[in-house]
């Protein structure tokens, strides 16, 4: 006997690595651009700190205030954004573009789970900034894969080289705003 399929299990998402249904053009867009934002900009606020500011909570800090400050802003540029093509008042946007930019808070919690044990002493200063950086180049180096992922289509190495390429054009900008801003 057959086993009725009511959705993917656990196993198929993970080897398969698909997303459940593929999402609208606009809605991937928004989170693929929140995705990258994000990374680029805790990476840029990482990027001029040292084992001092670690260890006095400073870099958590300006890492925190940095993530909640691009969602905010990241958030009120798309409902102004999304809201300035339609008449049509709508209730749930707010909730739609909420869910569309947390990529922007996701790509900060394991920096700042990092930058928080070195402040607490449970991690050396040195060894979470350098996971910290590391994390966010492989999560910029796996963008290709993420946006197969959304599209519902099968995984390829053109993915993974793209997000590759993307990762250096991204290491510039970080040392460009890193060097322009600090």
């Amino acid at each position: 006997m057959v086993k009725p399929n009511h959705g993917q299990g656990l196993r198929d998402r993970i080897v398969r690595y698909r997303a459940e249904e593929a999402l609208p053009a606009a809605d991937m867009s928004a989170r693929i651009a929140a995705y990258i934002y994000g990374n680029i900009i805790i990476f840029a606020a990482l990027v001029p700190m040292d084992a001092e500011k670690i260890e006095h909570g400073h870099a958590l800090s300006v890492s925190v205030g940095a993530t909640v400050t691009t969602f905010l802003a990241h958030l009120l540029a798309e409902l102004v954004g999304t809201s300035a093509v339609t008449d049509e008042p709508d209730h749930s946007l707010l909730g739609h573009e909420l869910r569309n930019s947390l990529p922007i808070i996701s790509t900060a919690m394991v920096p700042c789970l990092l930058l928080a044990a070195a402040t607490w002493d449970l991690l050396s200063a040195d060894t979470a900034l350098l996971v910290a950086q590391l994390y966010l180049i492989i999560r910029i180096a796996i963008v290709g894969l993420v946006i197969e992922r959304l599209r519902s289509t099968r995984i390829s190495g053109r993915g993974l080289l793209a997000g590759v390429a993307l990762a250096l054009v991204a290491g510039a900008v970080v040392a460009a705003k890193a060097y322009l801003g600090h």
